[in-house]
C-alpha cells in the first residue's frame, strides 16, 4: 500500500478549517462546486470533477471538532481511489492551524496515485486561499490535464 501525506500551515483557527472540511458550502468553496455532503458520521457525499468525468462518493467516518475529519472513498472513477481513506488532522499552532492530510490505501504508486498527490497539493493551496484570502480555486469543470495542455499550447504560441 502507498499513502499520501501532506501538511499545510494555515493562519486561521482550527474551527474555521474544520467548517471548510465538514460543510457542503466549505467543500464547494475550495474543492469542487459539484459537491453534495451529509455532514454527520455515517453520512455520505458525492463529489464531481471535470464535468462529472470523475465522480467520487465518500462516507463520513470520523468527526471530532475541531481536530479530525475522516472519510472512506466508497466508490470513485478516479484511478486508485476506491477503498482509500482520507483523514485531516488539525492542530493549533502559532496562532493558526497545522493541517495534516493523509490519503491512505493506494495499491501502488502509479499514474492515479501521482495525479492524486499533485491534486492534493493544488487542493490544499485552494483551501489556503479560501480560508486566508476569501476565495479558493475549486475545480471548475475543466480537467486539470486539459488546463495544463492549454497552458502549454498557449506558451508555445507566444514563443
Amino acid at each position: 500500500m502507498v499513502d499520501i501525506r501532506q501538511s499545510a500551515p494555515l493562519h486561521v483557527s482550527p474551527e474555521r478549517v474544520y467548517r471548510a472540511l465538514t460543510t457542503q458550502e466549505g467543500i464547494r468553496a475550495w474543492w469542487t462546486p459539484d459537491a453534495v455532503l451529509d455532514s454527520r458520521i455515517g453520512g455520505t457525499g458525492e463529489l464531481g470533477f471535470s464535468d462529472r468525468e470523475i465522480v467520487t462518493r465518500i462516507r463520513v467516518d470520523e468527526l471530532a471538532a475541531p481536530v479530525r475529519v475522516g472519510w472512506t472513498t466508497v466508490s470513485s472513477s478516479a484511478s486508485g481511489w476506491e477503498g482509500t481513506t482520507i483523514r485531516f488532522d488539525l492542530r493549533p499552532e502559532a496562532g493558526g492551524t497545522l493541517l495534516s492530510l493523509e490519503h491512505r490505501g493506494f495499491d501502488r504508486a502509479d499514474g492515479g496515485y501521482e495525479r492524486a498527490q499533485r491534486g492534493w497539493c493544488q487542493d490544499l493551496l485552494s483551501l489556503h486561499r479560501y480560508l486566508e484570502a476569501g476565495a479558493g480555486r475549486p475545480h471548475d469543470g475543466l480537467s486539470r490535464s486539459r488546463v495544463a495542455v492549454s497552458a502549454t499550447k498557449k506558451e508555445e504560441f507566444h514563443e
